[in-house]
């Protein structure tokens, strides 16, 4: 059986490369993928911002186990598998060995791994824009709830398990204010979760879809970029709605300025979630002098522990028909038209923008 798998070789280009589809490794599996998304870090990797002597593309997923290596015949969480099931699988692994692993951060793995640099490496399929994906050795990967669709289990990894695991770094609690900067996928499901738990949710964006979106995922409230233009003024709309000062912001906009925009938003004492900015290429200057009076908490977040997307999955199953999920992507393509998706997300036409890697 052949398989295809995509690559981009510099900003703005993708290419499709077909290869034999590997037998699955022992201890691990092969899986037809139903779904993967344009997560915010595909649009980084498109615009040629990380990634510039080329990338594998795609890391959300859900999909189907199409064979099992020997060995396996239950995922991370004990749950029985079988060829066929619906999986949604972590896309690194952790060593659980290192400094940061054994004090249980397993998100800031030292010697955690990925998929290969380019697709000709074996065993080919280690990204998700792609037929197929093989999931290796001490990968985790959960059975999907049945109540939870392919095109809503394919975004708790990465983008749900991330700012679930972002809002448990900060400690948000229950009566707190936290500030999104971003209403895109990420910060949709910031939103669920921290109502879910109790929170205030104030959400910033620019574009009414977002905005619109924001309101049926939880935010209490959202200020529109394009009615107050400068941070000063959307600090100020913040402070107004808050009666004071918000307890934490989650910047998952990845503007740089966003950063910047999130420490003069929090207020003393409080804690600034970084989420969004990834590329090293974008810089903001930031005056050490306010992390200083100001006594802030930053906390950098990238990934997640593994067993997140168990959690995330589980939240899913709970609160399907309280917020909108199957509604999250609001536009999907056959894997040959890629070019096309990571163009609309790179525009923000669109919320988030999902490959059906089986059709077409």
């Amino acid at each position: 059986m052949k398989g295809k798998i995509a690559y981009i070789p510099a900003g703005h280009q993708i290419e499709f490369h077909e290869y034999d589809v590997p037998a699955p490794p022992a201890g691990g599996l092969v899986a037809s993928v139903t779904q993967t998304n344009v997560c915010g870090s595909e649009v980084h990797m498109w615009k040629g911002e990380f990634g510039r002597r080329g990338i594998m593309p795609g890391h959300e997923m859900s999909g189907r186990i199409h064979a099992l290596g020997a060995g396996v015949s239950a995922d991370f969480a004990g749950t029985p598998v079988r060829e066929g099931d619906r999986i949604a699988p972590v896309y690194y692994t952790v060593c659980n060995r290192c400094v940061n692993c054994v004090a249980g951060n397993h998100a800031a793995c030292i010697a955690k791994t990925l998929g290969a640099r380019h697709p000709d490496e074996p065993p080919h399929f280690t990204a998700t824009f792609a037929t197929h994906y093989v999931i290796k050795p001490g990968q985790n990967f959960y059975k999907v709830p049945d109540n939870v669709p392919d095109a809503v289990a394919s975004a708790a990894n990465c983008a749900m398990s991330q700012v679930y695991w972002s809002l448990d770094r900060g400690r948000l609690a229950y009566g707190e204010t936290v500030v999104v900067l971003g209403a895109g996928g990420l910060g949709l499901h910031a939103m669920a979760i921290a109502k879910a738990r109790g929170a205030r949710v104030i959400a910033v964006d620019s574009f009414d879809l977002r905005l619109k979106q924001a309101r049926r995922f939880g935010a209490d409230e959202t200020v529109d970029m394009r009615e107050y233009p400068d941070a000063e003024s959307r600090e100020k709309r913040v402070r107004e709605l808050c009666h004071g000062w918000p307890d934490m912001v989650l910047e998952v906009a990845g503007v740089p300025d966003a950063f910047l925009e999130a420490m003069r938003m929090v207020r003393i004492g409080g804690r600034v979630i970084e989420v969004g900015n990834i590329s090293n290429a974008l810089t903001v200057t930031i005056p050490p002098s306010m992390v200083t009076f100001k006594s802030l908490e930053v906390i950098g977040v990238a990934t997640y522990p593994p067993h997140y997307l168990k959690k995330s999955l589980d939240f899913l199953a709970t609160h399907i028909d309280r917020y909108p999920y199957r509604e999250l992507c609001d536009a999907t393509f056959p894997l040959a038209r890629a070019a096309e998706a990571l163009d609309r997300s790179e525009r923000r036409e669109i919320t988030r923008a999902g490959l059906l890697p089986q059709e077409g």
